[in-house]
């Protein structure tokens, strides 16, 4: 009665061609997923150098850029740190400091080649307007005091459109229809005008626009007004730089 009762037989164990296919199977399975994450988490930086790539080889201008992200599972795109300056056969001058670009949209309403934006974040430490960038000839006040035009020509023409009810045609950017933005949030430290003929005549406009907010924005007009004070502070507001 004491005797130990006999264990049942040892299930016999896998063939070993199945072990080795098992093996190779899980082995590959977790490089995939390795690959993937690193993928995933480098695909912000291969974005980043190839615009930096591209950019710098065009001949005219130099970017640098702190840190891109795009969201994957997110549908936003954040730019930090961007300075944007002409080559050295251009004066090397400084274009664009950009600290921080933040847009927020919907997917679903830019797979239907909607333009619905929930933020737009701009910060702007400066902006340079280069007289004969690239060996063109410009004036960029001229220019600026026809866009202000321009501007009101558009606003009234929004309105036209507006009657005719055809103002999707009116908000067109691209190839999407702008519908809206829930919140814009507008920073803005200085705006130079330089002249490489002319370096000596270099102009400031500082504007010091803090965290400007304006929200349910509906319609590209909306914004008719901030673009205009811009234009105008930037031209009227403009001084000579004292050396």
């Amino acid at each position: 009665q004491n005797a130990e009762m006999p264990l049942p037989p040892a299930a016999p164990g896998l063939p070993k061609w199945l072990r080795i296919a098992l093996k190779i199977l899980l082995g590959g399975l977790v490089v995939l997923i390795t690959l993937l994450v690193v993928g995933l988490l480098s695909f912000d930086w291969i974005v980043k150098r190839t615009i930096q790539s591209r950019v710098n080889a065009s001949g005219v201008a130099e970017v640098e850029i702190g840190s891109l992200n795009i969201g994957l599972l997110r549908p936003h795109l954040e730019v930090r740190n961007l300075k944007v300056f002409g080559q050295s056969q251009f004066g090397g001058v400084q274009i664009l400091d950009l600290p921080e670009l933040r847009v927020e949209y919907d997917r679903d309403a830019f797979k239907a080649r909607e333009l619905k934006l929930r933020l737009l974040r701009i910060r702007l430490n400066e902006l340079t307007l280069v007289d004969g960038f690239a060996g063109g000839d410009t004036n960029m006040f001229q220019r600026l005091q026809g866009y202000s035009e321009l501007i009101v020509a558009y606003t009234n023409r929004l309105s036209e459109v507006t009657n005719r009810l055809d103002l999707a045609s009116a908000q067109r950017i691209g190839n999407a229809t702008f519908t809206g933005l829930d919140r814009l949030e507008l920073t803005v430290g200085r705006v130079r005008f330089l002249d490489m003929k002319d370096p000596l005549s270099e102009k400031v406009a500082t504007l010091n626009i803090n965290r400007r907010v304006m929200t349910n924005i509906t319609d590209l007009s909306g914004m008719a007004p901030l673009a205009m004070e811009l234009l105008v502070r930037t031209t009227l507001g403009a001084k000579p730089v004292n050396r």
